[in-house]
């Protein structure tokens, strides 16, 4: 049998120096780090996370659709109050009216002023030479005291100017019952024309005779 020992031992060293050599190492290759991923932006997602114009327009629609609804309901609320308030009862306000209309009716009123005037005679003339009278006695009434009081401080001055309207009247007129409205009214314009701040009411003859 052959020996075999040595050159397995030779190859062995052989082996060994090559291990052992520095020149012979391969440098050991620096793998380069792979780059952090960077976190794209894409334009696309931003628009996405933007509402778009269509979804701002009903957002607008929506937010003014809710608050004419709470307008609404603030009216409708308003509304309800005010008519569940109860109105006054009929029966009362007729009542009141009433009332008031009974104040005014019982509102007491001044208490009339009369004035008597002196009778008047006043001579007419008849048919032919007759000579007829005429006698009057006039009374005058006003609630109005300063009235009164004028009149009186007139009287002279009142008297003639209706001594004088009689005197100027036919006699045919004066007896004529028919005319006794008319000669009233028109003596009371005569009697008012001496009273400067006021009238008096009525005019009425206590006596009126045609003799």
């Amino acid at each position: 049998m052959l020996d075999t020992s040595e050159p397995s031992r030779a190859a062995q060293k052989v082996d060994l120096d090559l291990d052992d050599a520095p020149f012979l190492e391969e440098e050991e290759e620096v793998k380069p780090e792979a780059p952090k991923p960077k976190k794209e932006v894409s334009l696309a997602e931003d628009e996405a996370e933007k509402p778009a114009p269509r979804d701002r327009k009903k957002l607008i629609i929506i937010g003014a659709a809710a608050l004419v609804l709470v307008l609404a309901l603030g009216l409708a609320a308003k509304f309800f109050f005010f008519k569940g308030k109860a109105p006054a009862p009929a029966d009362k306000t007729a009542q009141s009216a009433a009332q008031d209309n009974n104040t005014q009716a019982v509102a007491p009123e001044l208490p009339e002023i009369q004035v008597r005037m002196e009778p008047f005679w006043v001579e007419q003339k008849g048919e032919g030479d007759e000579v007829r009278f005429l006698i009057a006695r006039i009374l005058l009434s006003t609630h109005d005291e300063n009235i009164a009081k004028e009149f009186q401080a007139r009287m002279m001055q009142a008297r003639n100017a209706i001594f004088y309207y009689l005197k100027n009247k036919d006699v045919q007129f004066l007896a004529d019952e028919k005319n006794a409205e008319k000669l009233k009214s028109e003596l009371l314009l005569v009697v008012n024309q001496y009273v400067s701040d006021g009238k008096f009411d009525t005019l009425l003859f206590e006596e009126y005779v045609v003799k």
